[in-house]
């Protein structure tokens, strides 16, 4: 049943909050997705979509307004609350100055670390993300890590993977690629966890380890180790990973932008497995 919602009622008051409140977010395992296309693909994806808004006036929209109908319709089979909102009312919902007209909420897709581990294959790394503080480079790795076939991220503190500026940026991805998350004083007992199970974790450093397309030919399961944007890895994370490579880049330029450099990496694993494969 479409609903006519007002700025008052508690479920779209809600829906703020969650666009705004980490807090809010894990409290009630529940995140904000903004845009059309993003909220089907939460349901491309069978994510459990709890309620979708759109504005009034988008319905009246001889473009956008059959597709939304559509949308809607899509979203309440699977059980969600669908309705629109004023236009006043939406605007107020996004977290972006030029809203999609679309907004809805989804449960919480991360899955517990244990099951990252199992799925760790030669040839498809996992991605261990400690204190990433920039919304745009974790938004960007998850997109990565399924474009190059990485097993999944594990995120050690740092920033919300359910911050709406990381789902925009993962464009899909976060519903796709599996991810977990520990706190950020758990980074040297996931390293240990990781080497019990046989999996060798690398630090990614600026200069001076194994070059990366060295690295990514060697046999065995891996973890490519991402630290905090201005300040990289500490010394007692460095200390516990089994190894440390390098992106190896040409010209004056210091060192890679995260995002760049666990791309990068990535795409070197996704080479040399095609290559074993062939």
């Amino acid at each position: 049943m479409m609903h006519r919602y007002s700025g008052s009622n508690p479920r779209v008051r809600g829906l703020r909050k969650l666009a705004r409140d980490r807090g809010q977010r894990h409290e009630l395992r529940s995140f904000v997705v903004e845009g059309p296309g993003l909220v089907a693909e939460a349901l491309d994806a069978g994510r459990d979509v709890r309620m979708v808004v759109v504005p009034e006036s988008s319905l009246d929209d001889l473009e956008v307004g059959p597709r939304l109908d559509a949308l809607l319709a899509r979203a309440e089979t699977t059980g969600a609350d669908v309705g629109s909102v004023p236009d006043s009312v939406f605007e107020g919902l996004t977290s972006t100055t030029s809203p999609q007209p679309a907004l809805a909420e989804v449960g919480f897709v991360d899955v517990d670390p244990d099951v990252l581990l199992a799925g760790v294959e030669v040839g498809h790394p996992l991605l261990v993300l400690v204190g990433l503080a920039d919304p745009g480079n974790v938004g960007t790795l998850l997109r990565s890590s399924e474009a190059f076939g990485a097993a999944g991220l594990l995120l050690v503190g740092g920033v919300d993977p359910y911050n709406p500026k990381v789902v925009r940026a993962a464009a899909g991805s976060a519903f796709r690629i599996p991810f977990a998350m520990v706190a950020d004083d758990e980074a040297v007992d996931v390293l240990r966890r990781l080497a019990a199970a046989d999996i060798a974790a690398w630090a990614t450093v600026p200069a001076g380890g194994t070059p990366m397309a060295e690295m990514a030919t060697s046999a065995g399961l891996s973890a490519l180790v991402l630290g905090n944007e201005p300040h990289g890895l500490t010394e007692d994370v460095l200390a516990a990973c089994a190894g440390l490579v390098t992106v190896e880049t040409t010209g004056n330029i210091d060192s890679l932008n995260v995002a760049v450099a666990g791309s990068v990496a990535l795409y070197e694993s996704c080479r040399s497995r095609d290559g074993r494969d062939a």
